[in-house]
């Protein structure tokens, strides 16, 4: 499609939601430009990812799926063991494309930016690398990005698809300040253990119970490894015990993409939450190598054969605030945490009305892809709705992402 008006969107950040986002606008015909940090698009980093029907049906509108699937082999079983090996329950997994239209299918992250990358085709020369953003202006007729190395750019909305320590949230908070908003960002910064909003908000009307603060209770380590005897490709084991479980899934090739979930022995919060390094990835490990993935096959069996892996803290968090003005947070930037989100009104909402989902539930990637689409249907529709107001209005910007989610409304729109 060609472009439709004058109207630019800065990426920041060429994560699987920040390229999403770059198909999506696109599409729309919107403008757009990504920067992103790395000296190169798509890093190894020992991450491998799920895709999941909600994420799917997104890369398949985008003409992106065929080629995921082609970098897979589509999960076929999940069997279920305890940590004495025990055998709980096998589950067949073809019952998620039976209701859902699309299988399950996991591979490297890796994988999945390059083909974002490449499918962007003539847009690739909107993607530029070795540019990390140190700072934002939001001003009242357009955003000014300033990167490290001296270079700016300038566009109508800045949009943060930059991670749970992103600085584009960073420049926002900042910008909030300025605002006068203090108590708010004190508040989105600050540790909370009460239930202090029973109404949390990403879009209106579509609520959330939820503390606010970035916190984290469990460690993951995940890696990627080489063919293991037993670990089959297409065959996903799933192992629980006290403590910690796994999450093993063969791939194409015999690839092998796990996870060790284990329960820290306290609850860390926001700045507190810690940075592991490879002596603590080292001793981390060295307590869990005996515990079973299957019967025949323990974890050291999978680890003596690690191509890449790292250690992490599960960070869980979700923001009040995902706008303000012409800063945009998406992905990880303003929920790193699966939340199963109910359209209700104010009056309706309770803090036991809005269940959670746990966070190693695999729905961070997915849950990303669907904030990019969102966001860019939001626009078109602004874009549209603004025919004949070059350039568009900030007050125009703010209702439009205000309302850009309206109960009884489908979450997501064809492009």
């Amino acid at each position: 499609m060609a472009k439709v008006k004058n109207f630019r969107v800065i990426i920041v950040g060429g994560s699987i939601a920040g390229l999403t986002l770059a198909h999506s606008l696109q599409r729309c015909g919107i403008d757009f430009v990504v920067l992103e940090a790395n000296d190169h698009i798509a890093p190894q980093v020992g991450a491998s990812v799920g895709i999941l029907a909600n994420g799917a049906r997104i890369l398949d509108q985008l003409g992106i799926f065929d080629d995921v699937l082609e970098e897979t082999v589509v999960a076929k079983t999940m069997h279920y063991w305890s940590g004495t090996a025990k055998h709980l329950t096998t589950e067949p997994l073809q019952i998620f494309e039976d209701r859902h239209g699309y299988p399950i299918a996991f591979l490297d992250r890796q994988i999945v930016l390059r083909i974002l990358y490449f499918r962007l085709g003539e847009h690739q020369r909107r993607v530029h690398i070795n540019k990390k953003v140190v700072r934002v202006e939001n001003l009242p007729n357009k955003a000014v990005v300033h990167c490290e190395d001296g270079s700016t750019f300038e566009g109508d909305l800045v949009v943060g698809a930059d991670g749970v320590r992103g600085i584009v949230r960073e420049e926002m908070w900042r910008y909030m300040e300025s605002l006068g908003l203090i108590k708010d960002v004190v508040t989105e910064k600050s540790s909370m253990s009460g239930e202090l909003h029973n109404n949390l908000i990403l879009f209106p009307c579509l609520l959330v119970s939820h503390d606010l603060d970035m916190k984290a209770e469990y460690s993951y380590v995940f890696g990627i490894s080489n063919p293991t005897a037993g670990v089959n490709p297409g065959e996903a084991h799933r192992t629980f015990a006290k403590g910690y479980s796994t999450l093993t899934i063969g791939g194409k090739g015999g690839r092998i993409y796990w996870f060790l979930f284990a329960k820290m022995g306290r609850s860390f919060t926001g700045l507190n939450v810690p940075r592991f390094n490879k002596q603590d990835l080292g001793d981390h490990v060295a307590k869990y190598l005996h515990i079973p993935i299957t019967p025949t096959v323990p974890f050291s069996k999978v680890y003596e054969k690690v191509e890449v892996t790292a250690y992490l803290c599960l960070e869980e968090e979700f923001y009040l605030y995902w706008s303000m003005d012409r800063c945009v947070c998406i992905g990880d930037s303003i929920h790193k945490v699966c939340l199963q989100l109910k359209p209700l009104s104010r009056a309706q909402a309770t803090l036991t009305d809005l269940p959670q989902m746990t966070p190693n539930i695999g729905q961070g990637g997915n849950s990303a892809i669907e904030t990019a689409a969102s966001l860019a249907n939001c626009l078109s529709n602004l874009v549209k709705c603004s025919e004949g107001h070059d350039p568009i209005a900030l007050q125009s910007i703010n209702t439009a992402l205000k309302n850009g989610k309206r109960p009884g409304n489908p979450g997501l729109k064809r492009f």
